[in-house]
C-alpha cells in the first residue's frame, strides 16, 4: 500500500478480506519501502489511517458542536458512503482485537451505539 493513498488502499484491501482473516496477524509494508516488520508497520498504518479516516474532507465525520476534538458522524454524508462506514467499523474492530490505538475521540452517543447501550 502507498502512504499517499493509505485510506483508499486500506479500504480496498480490508473490504476484500473475510471476517476470519481479520483475526490473523497483521502483516504489511508500504510501497517502495523495504522494512522488517516487527510490529512497527501495523502501528504506523493505524496511526496514518486514523488521520485519514477522520479527515474532514471525506465528510464522514465532523467535530462536535461542543468540542473541537470530539468526532460525531456527519449527518450530511452521502448514503453511498455506507461501505466506508462498514470499513471504519472493521478498522475499529481491528484496533480492539490487535490492541492498537486510533487518534480519535467520539461523542458519548457513538460509544453507546457501538456497545448497544441506552
Amino acid at each position: 500500500m502507498h502512504r499517499r493513498w493509505v485510506f483508499e488502499d486500506s479500504f480496498v484491501a480490508t473490504m476484500r478480506l473475510r471476517p476470519g482473516d481479520l483475526r490473523k496477524r497483521l502483516m504489511g509494508k508500504f510501497e517502495g519501502e523495504d522494512a522488517v516488520d516487527y510490529g512497527g508497520v501495523p502501528r504506523e498504518w493505524f496511526f496514518l489511517l486514523s488521520h485519514e479516516m477522520f479527515n474532514q474532507s471525506y465528510c464522514l465525520f465532523k467535530y462536535s458542536v461542543h468540542n473541537n476534538y470530539i468526532l460525531q458522524i456527519n449527518r450530511a454524508s452521502n448514503p453511498e458512503y455506507l461501505d466506508y462506514f462498514k470499513f471504519i467499523g472493521r478498522v475499529l474492530g481491528l484496533t480492539v482485537f490487535h490492541h492498537r490505538f486510533l487518534n480519535a475521540y467520539f461523542v458519548l452517543g457513538f460509544y453507546k451505539m457501538v456497545l448497544n447501550k441506552r
